[in-house]
């Protein structure tokens, strides 16, 4: 292999690397659109007809032109490969039986790909039969309904509904088991690297964390023991290719092996057969992901070439690569992992040896060495790194300096505990201590560097922000590849793109982070499809009601908010859209209340909350305290109810102390349905400033009950890519019924409520919703503004409400029905409004304590509550492994306000 990194890359080497990458580019287009397939396999053979015509029928064009007209040749060859694969592809991945069944409860027998563990939500395999019908080849997402453990080449057998996956996606269909389905243990080769597996992993078993999970990652691709801080840290010091089996893994074994044979003397044939051999058993042993496919095939290629004696060139063959897995099967073109591992191998090959020889005028050659290559590969991959984690890791390069050259230690000396371990256990344990070592310092180095002030600095997103990667990417790879006077512009060019980039993002955040109230008392962060409520007395202590599911969202809006401590952490269930970020706060959190324990991994989410220390109490409606100023109470579930889930959340009640006047009182629901709504109904009987809506604003809601609790404000935890049509036009429709004005955080981002000295509410919004017209916003008698006083009405009504009683009491004293003179205010702020803003203010708004006649969003189709697919492979683009499945599919049907009125069948498919 260092014959092809030795060498300087020049143009010779581009002409079947661009060609290639033109096909590559179309393949992504068509694998998203396959109709298109065979039109540009006809397209490309007219062009490839008409350039094979020119060169060969008497035309001489000028050399420029000759060598323009061979690539264009070379790219239609290309292109016509991979439309070929794609039309002959396309139909084997959908075809009409399981187009006739999608979304309906068929038998199935599925083959993984690979390993399912108690803890993953979903995995990789192959649809082989559907009722009966035989000879299927569908590549698939396999989602179990419980936890269950199969290793790769285990056969499932069992009941599941069939979803289409997204256009483009890897996988064709996402596949929703139903009950535990029947297990046919894996047979041949993945029999026996699966029984390796696992004494390797029992014999690591007992090793410290993160070097324990980290050693199991390197040696065979077993990430599942990986805690979620030591994954973030890795994230943010761009490690993440140290958590798991890589193509510089491949490497390492093929270095390892020639080295090998070359110092016991083999010929050159047989050394290339044993490498050969051994990569093959090395992917079956780690399972084969993309890169390691795209690793191993340029590794036999490469031996291949080396065995004839020929010379190496390492762009032509990574291209030939690239083109060859393309065309058995064109779906890794949209691939996150086979982009990347393409892209840091390109990097190594063309940038490393021009950027060695620039460093190596200033430093040591072994130096230059060590610095050029992460730079290379991490300047290659950022484009694409942006679209899954849109931030500049600060501490990448030094962070990867110093733990890249422990990796092939732990590689290889973890690969020789595992093949110890099933044959010599206590030997193999033994040598797994020896590759514990350095794998514990890689784990130190990436806690350390993420510990480090600003560790990433946020980019733009999206297509914008790949652009301007991608640009500050190609003036630097320029820069390094150009003569020495142009080199200066094209810094300049890509300082400039870098700093517009940062400053982007940077100065509109610090904007609205100086514009977040100060005196804030409930905050709803924006978390996506799931809730987490800030409480507090406006200065004090906080609680925080639900984590929601995404670690990072839930940083951001502590730190937005300036929340560095969490006083009281309430679990209300243990859906994953409520407590799955609940890892990344358990080091700054006290004390904790959970309701009912009813699975194995809900005792798992409160066994980390015992482990980091926290103090964990079981909620019922004899529990109750107080937050500073603030006074709490759980008012369900009953004490002694048994039964868990949805209908068992924690319900928190919150009121201000008499000494609190600026404090805003809530009721926060959980996710309870409309029946444990109703059977709440006599236990609130005060009248808070804010509601949060139950279940995201699903239709299993009780109107009585918010008509009862006549809260100003409702907020909605909802994500904005959620296929459940939350919120529902029933659940918007209630609350404006109610006098309810309804915000979420899908087109609102984090909201903050507080009161002003004058009693009344104001709302602050991270964003604009520009999706409401302005003839529908809450009414309000001017132009809102920060710290604007209540009108009248709505000062009296906050007057009237009842003071709760006295600091220290266990729990809120109940408030008293609404007087006369509340009741009456109410309909006059209503009626006042004629004169409302004509604009959403991002800062703060006055909310006028009174029912909106208006709908907020008359605009909305009706929502309906879609299937899941494409949510799953939403959420699987950060990350080309087993991906994470946010919830269950529901049935393809409108919402209806009825009793129970869930989507689907209430114990098979109703969502979290």
């Amino acid at each position: 292999m260092r014959g092809v990194l030795d060498r300087d890359p020049g143009a010779d080497d581009l002409r079947l690397a661009v060609p290639v990458a033109v096909g590559w580019v179309v393949a992504a287009v068509l694998v998203g659109a396959p109709r298109a397939a065979w039109w540009c396999v006809g397209a490309a053979a007219v062009v490839g007809a008409v350039v094979v015509l020119l060169l060969v029928v008497g035309v001489r064009p000028a050399p420029g032109v000759s060598t323009g007209l061979g690539f264009l040749a070379v790219a239609a060859a290309c292109c016509a490969l991979v439309g070929v694969a794609v039309g002959v592809g396309a139909p084997v991945r959908a075809p009409s039986v399981l187009l006739e069944r999608s979304g309906r409860t068929v038998t199935v027998v599925v083959s993984l790909s690979r390993d399912l563990g108690d803890g993953d939500r979903s995995t990789t395999g192959t649809l082989r039969r559907v009722d009966g019908h035989d000879r299927l080849r569908v590549p698939v997402r396999v989602v179990p309904a419980a936890g269950l453990r199969a290793a790769a080449g285990s056969v499932l057998t069992g009941r599941a509904t069939v979803e289409p996956d997204a256009d483009g996606s890897p996988t064709a269909a996402v596949v929703f088991l139903r009950g535990t389905p029947t297990t046919a243990p894996p047979r041949g080769p993945l029999a026996a690297t699966d029984g390796v597996r696992r004494a390797f992993v029992a014999v690591t078993a007992d090793l410290p964390e993160p070097g324990g999970a980290l050693l199991r990652g390197l040696a065979i691709g077993d990430r599942s023991g990986l805690d979620p801080a030591t994954e973030t840290a890795m994230e943010t010091t761009a490690l993440t290719h140290l958590t798991a089996v890589s193509g510089s893994n491949c490497a390492i074994v093929v270095a390892l092996v020639v080295a090998v044979g070359r110092g016991i003397g083999l010929p050159r044939l047989p050394r290339a057969v044993a490498a050969v051999g051994l990569v093959v058993a090395f992917v079956v042993l780690v399972r084969p992901d993309p890169s390691i496919v795209r690793a191993a095939v340029m590794a036999v290629v490469v031996l291949v070439v080396r065995s004839s004696g020929r010379p190496l060139r390492g762009v032509p063959l990574l291209a030939l690569t690239v083109l060859g897995m393309l065309v058995v099967d064109p779906w890794y073109a949209r691939a996150p992992a086979f982009a990347l591992s393409v892209l840091a191998t390109s990097g190594i090959l063309v940038l490393a040896p021009r950027l060695t020889e620039v460093l190596g005028r200033r430093l040591w050659r072994p130096v230059a060495v060590a610095v050029a290559v992460p730079v290379a590969a991490q300047l290659a991959c950022w484009p694409v790194t942006v679209l899954l984690a849109p931030t500049l890791p600060t501490y990448a390069v030094p962070a990867n300096l110093l733990a890249e050259p422990l990796a092939p230690a732990v590689t290889v000396v973890g690969l020789a505990a595992c093949v110890l371990a099933p044959v010599w256990p206590w030997g193999a344990a033994l040598v797994a201590h020896v590759a514990w070592a350095p794998a514990a310092v890689i784990g130190a180095v990436a806690h350390g560097a993420a510990a480090l002030p600003a560790a990433t600095l946020d980019w733009p997103a999206g297509g914008s922000g790949a652009t301007a990667a991608a640009v500050v990417s190609a003036a630097v790879a320029t820069a390094v590849l150009a003569p020495g006077p142009a080199r200066a512009r094209l810094l300049v060019v890509s300082g400039a793109v870098l700093v517009l980039g940062l400053g982007t993002v940077a100065v509109p955040r610090l904007v609205v982070r100086s514009s977040v109230p100060a005196d804030w008392s409930v905050a709803a962060c924006d978390v996506g499809q799931g809730d987490a409520v800030l409480v507090r007395d406006g200065s004090g202590p906080v609680a925080l009601v639900d984590t929601g599911d995404d670690e990072e969202l839930l940083a951001r809006c502590l730190e937005l908010l300036g929340v560095e401590h969490i006083d009281l952490l309430v679990l209300t269930h243990f859906d994953r859209d409520h407590v799955g970020a609940v890892a990344s706060i358990v080091d700054r959190t006290a004390q904790a209340l959970v309701g009912p324990v009813g699975r194995p991994k809900d005792e798992r989410v409160v066994q980390s909350l015992d482990r980091a220390g926290v103090t964990v109490r079981t909620a019922d409606d004899g529990t109750a305290g107080t937050l500073g100023a603030m006074r709490w109470r759980v008012a369900w579930p009953i004490a002694g109810a048994t039964g868990s889930g949805n209908d068992a959340s924690v319900v928190l009640e919150t009121v201000p102390g008499p000494s609190c006047t600026t404090c805003v009182s809530g009721v926060f629901l959980g996710d309870l349905g409309e029946g444990a709504q109703r059977r709440l109904r006599p236990r609130l009987v005060g009248h808070p400033d804010v509601v949060k809506v139950a279940h995201h604003g699903s239709a299993d809601q009780d109107p009585e009950l918010y008509r009862q609790l006549a809260a100003p404000i409702g907020l909605i935890g909802v994500g904005a890519d959620n296929t459940y049509g939350h919120p529902t036009r029933s659940a918007l429709e209630m609350l404006r019924a109610a006098g309810t004005a309804a915000f979420r955080t899908d087109r609102q981002g984090t909201i903050a409520v507080s009161r002003a000295d004058g009693g009344a509410l104001r709302v602050w919004t991270e964003r604009t919703d520009r999706a409401v017209p302005p003839s529908d916003e809450l009414p309000t008698d001017e132009p809102a503004a920060a710290g604007a006083a209540a009108p009248a009405p709505a000062a009296a009504c906050s007057a009237a409400r009842p003071a709760a009683a006295g600091a220290g009491a266990p729990a809120p004293a109940p408030a008293p029905a609404p007087t006369a003179a509340c009741s009456a205010a109410r309909p006059a702020a209503a009626r006042s409004s004629a004169g409302r803003a004509s604009a959403w203010s991002g800062a703060a708004r006055r909310i006028v304590a009174g029912p909106d006649p208006h709908d907020p969003y008359p605009h909305d189709p009706a929502p309906t509550e879609g299937t899941h697919a494409r949510q799953e492979a939403h959420a699987r683009r950060r990350e080309d492994r087993a991906g994470s499945v946010v919830r269950r599919p529901s049935c393809a049907r409108r919402a209806r306000h009825r009793s129970r009125a869930v989507p689907g069948r209430t114990r098979e498919q109703r969502p979290p």
